[in-house]
């Protein structure tokens, strides 16, 4: 698959990369955490079977994608959101 481009150099694109996938990374430990936290609650062991074996309720799962999305929107923001900068805004290749 060919690299997508969104700016006039392609090393912000190669940055904007590395960022997305250590902010997956970040929202897998998160979410990892999470039911690790959850199981323990229940009064669960720490085995991997109960680790793997967990499903969120809904509301939960509604939550942790909520979660997600903000964490998204955080990292992204720097690039969509209007700003005082006298810099122009980058705009897609």
């Amino acid at each position: 698959m060919p690299d997508l481009t969104f700016f006039p150099d392609p090393n912000v694109d190669r940055v904007l990369g590395v960022v997305m996938e250590l902010a997956a990374e970040v929202y897998v430990l998160r979410d990892r955490l999470s039911t690790v936290e959850r199981v323990l609650e229940r009064g669960g062991t720490l085995d991997r079977a109960d680790l793997e074996s967990y499903q969120p309720a809904p509301e939960e799962r509604a939550q942790r994608l909520a979660e997600r999305n903000a964490l998204i929107a955080r990292i992204l923001a720097p690039m969509t959101a209007a700003s005082d900068s006298p810099a122009p805004p980058f705009e897609p290749a």
